[in-house]
């Protein structure tokens, strides 16, 4: 999976702007503030349907513009692969093949992307908002309908909520009930989803974490993780759907009291253990790195299993987070494995050789 194209206009600093990159490893060169983060940006965009640096799509147009275009062509195995977005506040236009939408989440699953920032340590010691994000783009790469579950769902929790604040008569407890109907059969497929998903990224996750976190010859830690307030090792829909409907009742005077609902997936979080005890309690800063590091590698590596096709990989300056030894052993793990874009003020900062060079000045790209 690669992008033998892409054209930008009007996307931050960037305008008019085309780069061919290479199917393997791009080297995005030059001074900090010249367009380097931005242009990985747009990739992420285009991708992903969101930017990873800001939540105001807005921020992402031009001073003195009211609109950007991204357009990326290339390849998902064999068969080519064209789509483009045009951003603008009020409304988008997103092109798939040809075909022509309105949603921004149309554009997700079909070129696959995984990125690393300086920003990723916010996994570990951020809100459990940013790990959930991390999962659910994860479960959206993997089945874009997984989307429209989490619409359903938020649609819903926004109804309870507002009629929590409401003074219901006892007759009109049934809205309330057919909320908490949707909240828990869409709330079960999320949590079904997402612990199917963590079951496999853990052990891909723990193996990474020992490649990237301990020198060769060296017992390292064990890495785990696992979804809070979802039932013990349950899988089944039917079970999960029976227990979040349940919660969501117990729970009804005391949501009525703050006028939120104090249940379900919009509250969990994914939490990581280094040898039984919490990542973002109890490890250094390396070891934080290293795992967020692994996180990342074992959705990457989850994705090329169940796609077939290793996906993107945009890397914003993160080489340089790293001491030597991380740096040489995370290097070897990418390298060769597909498309990746590395962005660095610093060329001896990248432990391997790279196929094309992108070298930006001032939002040009040469």
């Amino acid at each position: 999976m690669h992008i033998d194209r892409l054209t930008l206009h009007h996307f931050r600093n960037l305008h008019g702007l085309e780069i061919r990159p290479a199917p393997g490893l791009n080297l995005i060169a030059g001074p900090n503030g010249h367009g380097k983060s931005n242009l990985l940006e747009s990739l992420h965009f285009l991708a992903l349907a969101h930017s990873a640096r800001t939540r105001k799509d807005k921020d992402l147009i031009a001073w003195g513009e009211d609109s950007f275009v991204i357009r990326g062509e290339g390849h998902s195995g064999e068969r080519a692969h064209v789509q483009s977005v045009e951003y603008r506040e009020g409304g988008s236009r997103v092109k798939v093949e040809g075909l022509e939408s309105r949603r921004l989440g149309d554009l997700l699953g079909h070129f696959l992307l995984v990125a690393f920032t300086p920003e990723d340590l916010d996994l570990l010691r951020g809100g459990p908002q940013e790990r959930r994000r991390f999962l659910d783009v994860l479960l959206c790469q993997h089945d874009p309908a997984t989307l429209d579950v989490l619409r359903r769902y938020r649609g819903a929790l926004k109804q309870r909520n507002a009629v929590l604040r409401w003074n219901l008569r006892a007759e009109e407890e049934a809205l309330l009930d057919a909320y908490e109907a949707t909240l828990a059969e869409a709330g079960a497929d999320i949590i079904r989803r997402r612990l199917e998903w963590v079951s496999k990224l853990a052990p891909k996750a723990s193996d990474f974490y020992r490649e990237i976190g301990s020198p060769e010859g060296q017992k390292g830690e064990v890495l785990d993780m696992r979804v809070t307030g979802a039932p013990e090792a349950s899988g089944d829909l039917v079970l999960l759907r029976e227990s979040l409907l349940t919660r969501l009742r117990e729970k009804r005077s005391q949501d009525r009291e703050t006028g939120l609902t104090s249940v379900g997936p919009h509250r969990d979080d994914l939490l990581t253990f280094l040898d039984g005890k919490t990542v973002r309690d109890f490890a250094s800063q390396g070891q934080k790195r290293s795992v967020a590091l692994a996180l990342k590698l074992a959705a990457a590596r989850l994705l090329e299993e169940t796609s077939g096709l290793p996906p993107i990989l945009i890397l914003d300056d993160v080489f340089a987070e790293l001491d030597p030894g991380r740096r040489e052993r995370f290097g070897a793990l990418i390298a060769g494995r597909g498309q990746a874009f590395i962005a660095t003020p610093r060329r001896e900062d990248i432990p391997f050789a790279v196929e094309s060079v992108v070298n930006m000045e001032r939002g040009k790209a040469s």
